[in-house]
């Protein structure tokens, strides 16, 4: 293994194939970032928009569940026994 001091000027296509580049990452290049204001809404197939739907439904089940036991165990509901 060989490690070569890299400036930001070297060319990645240039370094030998049996060197190694280690930039710092604040001493890197910046990468261009994605602009997702251009994009439209994502294409979902039939099958991914239910799996969606049924998870959005599990998670609030879920919520209320919670949301019941707790409020059982403070005494809200009262039981006749």
């Amino acid at each position: 293994m060989h490690f070569m001091p890299v400036t930001m000027d070297v060319k990645l296509n240039e370094i030998p194939e049996n060197h190694y580049v280690v930039v710092q990452p604040l001493d890197g290049v910046p990468e261009e970032k994605v602009d997702t204001t251009i994009q439209g809404p994502m294409a979902m197939t039939t099958s991914v928009k239910l799996s969606l739907l049924a998870l959005r439904s599990y998670l609030i089940v879920m919520v209320l569940l919670v949301l019941y036991h707790v409020l059982d165990l403070a005494g809200v509901f009262a039981h006749h026994g």
